[in-house]
């Protein structure tokens, strides 16, 4: 996938992964969740996601969803890792080799109508 030649096929990736959550989204029923997770450090690929499928199912359907706001469950863990700022949707985990772990991108989404 990382060969100089497949460059398109790596730039088509987001939206492939969006039209994937957007399907996710599509078949929850009111009250069900979905979580999109990643270990990309990509903004594309994180947020970009989720902000392209929200905009295919708004576009699309009638459906609402939510994002959920992880930044209390995550609280406690902030003395064992470093979290990503400037994030609209989600929450990333910092990668952090030594310890040979990260990036953790993580984004709770609720359908409730």
């Amino acid at each position: 996938m990382f060969k100089p030649t497949r460059a398109k096929e790596r730039l088509k990736l987001p939206e492939i992964q969006a039209d994937i959550l957007k399907s996710a989204l599509m078949n929850i029923a009111v009250g069900g969740t979905v979580v999109y997770s990643t270990c990309s450090l990509s903004p594309i690929q994180n947020d970009g996601v989720v902000k392209m499928a929200l905009k295919k199912i708004w576009e699309e359907t009638n459906h609402q969803i939510i994002i959920k706001d992880l930044t209390k469950q995550f609280e406690p863990l902030k003395s064992l890792y470093s979290f990503g700022k400037g994030l609209k949707f989600g929450q990333m985990v910092m990668p952090f080799l030594p310890l040979n772990y990260g990036p953790l991108y993580l984004c709770k989404l609720v359908r409730v109508k």
